[in-house]
């Protein structure tokens, strides 16, 4: 290597520099999507893969915003699962994640691609309703309540019968926030 020439010697330098930037090019890929993969995992409550509150701040914040600019109606309803720790208390915690994770897929039937679901608290979804009137986000709310009343979750401990309270919010003008 030493009595070659200057072809090979350069030949041989672009050669290391060529692998020496495919490395740090995999890094920088690999890197890339592990950060796509941690920013996902930050907006996603892993036991009901719905987003959590994190996401559905930003999500709320930005469609009050919209209906604002558009004057467009939105509504927003809660959904809390009553007798949660009671049922935690009761039948143990793996029943109550069946249950969430249960009540989580139930919600996000029959909604439009545009409605937002999430988990707000421990028992509490959230479901963002853009373009919607009151009326509208009523009778959708009470027909998501009286499903999780006719649904019976089957879990480790047994079969469980859920009931949920459940309430609506339009916005109502410039004086709105989330």
């Amino acid at each position: 290597f030493m009595e070659a020439g200057v072809v090979q010697a350069l030949s041989f330098v672009a050669w290391c520099f060529q692998i020496l930037l495919s490395s740090f090019g995999l890094l920088w890929m690999t890197n890339s999507l592990l950060e796509i993969e941690l920013r996902e995992q930050a907006r996603i409550d892993p036991l009901t893969q719905l987003l959590n509150r994190r996401a559905l701040e930003e999500i709320a914040y930005r469609e009050v915003n919209r209906a604002k600019r558009g004057s467009y109606e939105l509504s927003i309803a809660m959904v809390d699962i009553d007798r949660f720790k009671q049922l935690n208390d009761t039948m143990g915690h793996q029943a109550g994640d069946t249950v969430l994770a249960s009540i989580a897929a139930l919600l996000t039937v029959g909604l439009r691609t545009q409605d937002v679901v999430a988990r707000y608290g421990g028992e509490e979804f959230i479901v963002v309703l853009p373009d919607t009137a009151y009326d509208r986000a009523f009778a959708l709310t009470e027909r998501i309540r009286l499903e999780i009343e006719a649904y019976t979750v089957t879990t480790e401990a047994g079969a469980v019968s859920i009931t949920a309270s459940a309430g609506v919010a339009s916005f109502g003008g410039e004086q709105d926030e989330w």
